[in-house]
């Protein structure tokens, strides 16, 4: 973007705001009715099943061709120089040393082009008081490394992330294979036990990620670089905390109308979604939370939630303190 008296006389200049919309707008609709996306859209309706391994097959074969990147990015180039102020009409993906682009998704995968800064990986090496941390995502995950800068790879595993997760069984995280990557190299990567590490690179790296979303772990997790020890966990997905968002707003606002529409979420997949419903509509209405709170203390699938379930119900169910005599 121009940043000057250009940007004045745009800023103040409707038509050539609406000029701009509509250069974006018709990128989209020309990229959603493309052949890229009609070749998407059409493998992930005729996989064999909805699960990870048929997924990434797809993506496969979809990245052993990715000619149509280049096609894209050039597009997006030519846009730039018509209009210097044409936004792009996907979404930004940023990070400590990336930035991209989600070019797809769906229900199944999202689809991201991607540069890693060398200058920013150089910045995180050097940044002192700040510990390093292996990252492991939770998902099965491909990446395609277009320009892969010369860069090495430490490749990391852990015990596999399951529904019944918790700090106690994370154990560690060890250090596998060092490697260098070539250019056009198809990465796979299971989340759910496997990571890696860029050591060193010796340009910025532009690849393709397509981020699987069937099978996924309930958490992300984070171990020390290091101890190799476990760090912390946050939510795989965005409807997770979504829901845990919307419901602490229900509790706070005392909407005790909501609880029927609440307690359908006591029986989602992530174990710490149903305990922090489970909390929230105590918070709304303890008597009508009671029963499902039974039923979390007694067969919830994962020991943690069960444990803090009967917690709490021991403690409601209490009788009271004897009053001392007068």
């Amino acid at each position: 973007m121009i940043v000057g008296p250009e940007l004045r006389r745009w800023a103040g200049d409707k038509q050539a705001q609406r000029r701009s919309r509509d250069a974006s707008d018709a990128f989209a609709e020309a990229w959603n009715e493309g052949a890229v996306s009609r070749a998407l859209r059409s493998a992930m309706a005729d996989l064999p099943d909805r699960s990870a391994p048929s997924v990434a097959r797809s993506i496969q074969s979809l990245f052993a061709d990715s000619g149509w990147i280049g096609d894209v990015i050039d597009a997006l180039a030519a846009a730039a120089l018509v209009d210097p102020y044409f936004v792009p009409p996907f979404r930004k993906l940023t990070g400590e040393v990336n930035s991209g682009l989600l070019v797809y998704e769906d229900d199944l995968v999202s689809l991201a082009c991607a540069t890693v800064d060398i200058s920013g990986l150089a910045a995180k090496r050097s940044a002192g008081g700040r510990k390093a941390s292996i990252h492991f995502s939770g998902q099965v995950e491909l990446f395609k490394f277009l320009d892969a800068g010369r860069a090495r790879l430490r490749f990391w595993s852990i015990p596999p992330i399951g529904p019944s997760f918790s700090a106690a069984t994370a154990g560690s995280c060890e250090p596998g294979e060092a490697r260098d990557i070539a250019d056009g190299e198809i990465l796979q990567i299971d989340g759910r036990c496997e990571s890696f590490v860029i050591e060193q690179a010796h340009s910025s790296l532009l690849l393709l990620q397509a981020s699987i979303k069937p099978d996924r772990a309930p958490v992300s997790v984070e171990y020390d670089h290091e101890t190799r020890s476990y760090l912390g966990c946050s939510a795989a997905d965005d409807s997770a905390s979504r829901i845990q968002m919307i419901t602490s707003l229900l509790r706070t606002l005392g909407t005790a109308e909501a609880v029927p529409a609440m307690v359908p979420f006591l029986d989602h997949h992530c174990f710490f979604v149903r305990w922090h419903v489970m909390r929230e509509l105590l918070g709304l209405d303890i008597q009508a939370s009671l029963p499902h709170l039974k039923r979390m203390a007694a067969h919830d699938p994962h020991p943690e939630t069960r444990r803090a379930a009967r917690n709490v119900l021991d403690r409601l169910q209490a009788p009271p303190p004897a009053r001392a005599a007068a």
